[in-house]
């Protein structure tokens, strides 16, 4: 009936009508019904436990006394289930938690022990070292190099050492603190050098270079730090500066062109640009072949070395100009060029610095006319003494195409040994106002016309003034020349347009060479230059008597070299080996009797205007019986040569009187 309610246990129920075999009770199929209905609606939490008491192979829930004794079993077991889990849950978050903590312990002190070590390691970086210096420079001018250095590590050093090196060029003016020399560098011991702390150095000098060269300073500091005292640690810094400006500037006067055996004069300016005096400075040329340089000629500025090619000039002041001229001749045919090479620069130890470098061509020019002039017979430079009677000619010869009218040979003598009043003429005149000779058509009827490949010759003579008429200053008195001037001039000569008429001339030297001064002679010294004699006066046999035999060298004139005196003594006399020289070595042998002396220089005016070069020796004579009666010579040979080193020839001394007994002590040379 409705509303009546329904015993579980009437047979009658539905609970009743099952199929065979299924025991499930009607409660449990209404859940697992219900279950089965509402599995999609179960909240995510409710399915997660039902899959976590599946993998515990809770598949059914047992019977119990109430409704959900299956469901508080299942919530049971889940809840140990939950409580499990998370135990495991916090015991590893705490092994987590101990092993980050570890692994950010053990980062931490690496990083500390790391930050530790850098303090006290030291590094390249923390050898502090710099220079400061100008980035360009005129060569030739001063500078400051700066070099700065400094300790920036936490380790005090010891065993510091600073060392500069220049570049090549750079001369030391001072430094602060003074640094000492060694070889190229430059060194500065610091010694201890504290953490933190730093120093500088100043070198000052001056700096030479060639055009847009780049001249490298170096410095470096080596030290070793307390804490390693077997290490050492080098740290280096350079500096560049280019050499922008050079002080030093060349121009040059030489014709372009020259015709073949024609003297031309050539001249040069060297300027100094800085505000510095300059030392050392050269100036080199070099001809090319075809082209000779005349070294003996007078207008030859001094001071040119031929075996260099080159002047040096001691000191050029600052902003000042030195002129230097030289004279050649070029060879060869028309329309060929010579070059010559010019090179100016500054010399410093065995370091050559090119400043300046020229090349000027001259090209050979086709000549009308050749005239050559010939002394004693010779062409080329010629050496004359004082007092020479000298044959001197002019010879022209018309080398073109057409003739010359009215042509002029002109001629004129110049320097100390040269007198008009000896000129000896076979024609032609003496002009005193311009102290030059001439020859025209009037007296040498040749000149009026001077045909194609025509030739002449115009002859004179004159001498030279004797020696006393030459100067005997030790400075200007030595080093002589006659220079001797011919042209010859026509009307006729082509003129080049723009220029005037080429007049064709030759230059010739007559070079005055020196004579030797020598004496020599024997005397019973007084002891006045420690050589005192000793013995009977006149000798006597078997007794021994000293004497001295002076030499005496020098020149009338020029400087004289590789100077030479051998004396050979007799049988009879011996060296006592004492001897006297105011220059020069000393050779005595014994045996052969031999005395060599040699003198490198002597200088010109020596035995003329100042004392004469001497050598004093002492010899000993022991006479025979068989020289009783006789004079003893104490010298048997003499011989003595030396160079001229103005004309570069040899001279040889004249034989002299050779020194004896008699001429040392006059009335007492007779042995008794």
């Amino acid at each position: 009936m409705k509303g009546m309610p329904v015993s579980p246990d009437t047979p009658d129920s539905p609970q009743d009508h099952r199929p065979d075999g299924d025991d499930t009770q009607p409660s449990d199929r209404l859940g697992l019904v219900r279950r089965g209905l509402y599995a999609r609606d179960e909240p995510r939490d409710l399915q997660a436990r039902q899959r976590a008491l599946h993998r515990l192979g809770i598949t059914r829930q047992p019977h119990g006394s109430g409704e959900h004794a299956g469901d508080t079993l299942s919530s049971t077991k889940y809840r140990d289930l939950v409580r499990l889990r998370a135990k495991r849950r916090v015991r590893l978050l705490r092994f987590s938690g101990l092993l980050g903590a570890l692994l950010v312990i053990g980062i931490t002190v690496s990083i500390l022990f790391v930050w530790y070590r850098s303090r006290l390691t030291v590094t390249e970086v923390q050898i502090g070292i710099s220079i400061e210096g100008p980035a360009e420079l005129a060569a030739g001018d001063e500078l400051m190099y700066q070099v700065h250095y400094g300790n920036l590590s936490r380790v005090d050093w010891h065993g510091v050492e600073l060392a500069f090196t220049p570049p090549r060029g750079f001369t030391l003016l001072d430094s602060t603190p003074g640094l000492t020399p060694a070889g190229r560098q430059l060194l500065l011991p610091v010694g201890e050098l504290a953490s933190g702390a730093r120093g500088e150095a100043r070198i000052r000098g001056r700096l030479l270079g060639e055009r847009n060269e780049t001249a490298l300073a170096e410095a470096s500091v080596t030290i070793t730090p307390d804490n390693f005292p077997s290490g050492q640690f080098v740290r280096t810094a350079v500096l560049a500066t280019t050499i922008s400006a050079l002080p030093l500037e060349l121009a040059t006067l030489i014709p372009d062109d020259a015709a073949s055996g024609e003297r031309v004069r050539a001249s040069l300016e060297v300027r100094n640009l800085s505000s510095q005096a300059l030392s050392n400075v050269y100036v080199r040329l070099q001809p090319a072949p075809g082209m000779e340089l005349l070294l003996t000629d007078p207008e030859m500025s001094t001071g040119f070395n031929a075996a260099t090619g080159e002047w040096t000039l001691a000191e050029l002041p600052a902003l000042q100009t030195q002129l230097l001229t030289f004279i050649f001749v070029v060879s060869g045919q028309t329309g060929e060029q010579r070059p010559i090479g010019i090179t100016a620069g500054i010399r410093q130890g065995e370091e050559d610095f090119v400043q300046r470098e020229l090349t000027h061509i001259v090209t050979l020019s086709a000549s009308e006319v050749v005239v050559q002039q010939r002394f004693q017979g010779e062409s080329g430079p010629v050496v004359v003494r004082p007092g020479d009677h000298i044959t001197g000619e002019v010879l022209y010869r018309n080398i073109g195409t057409v003739g010359l009218k009215d042509a002029i040979v002109k001629l004129k003598l110049e320097g100390i040994g040269y007198d008009p009043a000896r000129l000896e003429l076979r024609n032609g005149a003496y002009d005193p106002v311009t102290q030059t000779i001439f020859w025209s058509a009037a007296t040498v009827p040749e000149l009026a016309v001077v045909q194609p490949q025509e030739s002449g010759v115009i002859s004179y003579s004159f001498t030279l003034l004797p020696l006393a008429a030459f100067s005997d200053d030790p400075e200007t008195g030595k080093n002589n020349v006659i220079v001797s001037t011919a042209l010859l001039d026509s009307p006729d000569l082509p003129a080049p347009p723009g220029q005037p008429r080429q007049v064709i001339s030759d230059r010739a030297i007559l070079s005055v060479q020196t004579d030797p001064i020598f004496a020599v002679n024997a005397f019973y010294d007084d002891g006045r230059l420690g050589l005192k004699s000793s013995g009977p006066l006149p000798p006597r046999v078997a007794e021994q008597t000293t004497y001295t035999i002076r030499f005496r060298l020098g020149t009338t004139l020029n400087d004289v070299g590789d100077v030479r005196l051998i004396a050979v003594i007799p049988d009879g006399v011996s060296f006592t080996g004492q001897y006297y020289a105011t220059k020069g070595e000393v050779t005595l042998t014994e045996r052969a009797g031999r005395l060599e002396w040699t003198v490198p220089q002597i200088a010109g005016m020596t035995g003329r205007s100042r004392p004469p070069e001497e050598l004093h020796v002492q010899v000993a004579v022991v006479p025979g019986d068989d020289l009783r009666g006789e004079v003893v010579s104490l010298v048997r040979e003499l011989s003595a040569t030396m160079t001229d080193l103005f004309v570069d020839r040899v001279l040889t001394v004249p034989q002299a009187g050779l020194p004896t007994t008699e001429t040392a002590v006059p009335q007492k040379g007779v042995v008794k």
